[in-house]
């Protein structure tokens, strides 16, 4: 962890977010993970399933990112509606929702929880 960040438990983390997923020939997921903060990318699966596991670090997927192989609107929206009042009768208005990455225990991959469902990154991103 850095010196120069306040006792603010909000930057006792450092958050990152899966900004593209791309596939080389070979079919091999390549992902590209950039700071909230503004600290730069990390590029090292390795080393960010180790900070993921020591809890040093959190990964988000935009439910918006165009990589996503999974339709995610029905989740978005249950998810708003459990969340958001509706006060005005207009609806759910935000499309959006942070889509939580964890390493499972069971077999040392990064993955995300949809509804009660584990998608490894492979399967998560087209």
């Amino acid at each position: 962890m850095s010196i120069w960040r306040t006792g603010n438990p909000v930057h006792k983390i450092d958050k990152y977010f899966i900004t593209k997923a791309e596939r080389d020939d070979y079919g091999r997921l390549n992902l590209t993970f950039a700071s909230t903060g503004g600290y730069g990318q990390l590029t090292n699966i390795p080393e960010i399933k180790k900070l993921l596991k020591n809890h040093d670090i959190q990964v988000a997927v935009l439910s918006s990112n165009e990589d996503i192989a999974i339709n995610l609107q029905e989740f978005v929206k249950s998810s708003e509606e459990r969340y958001v009042t509706d006060f005005d009768g207009r609806g759910v208005r935000s499309t959006m929702r942070e889509v939580q990455v964890f390493v499972n225990p069971n077999t040392d991959e990064m993955v995300v929880d949809i509804n009660g469902r584990l998608y490894s990154l492979n399967e998560f991103f087209k």
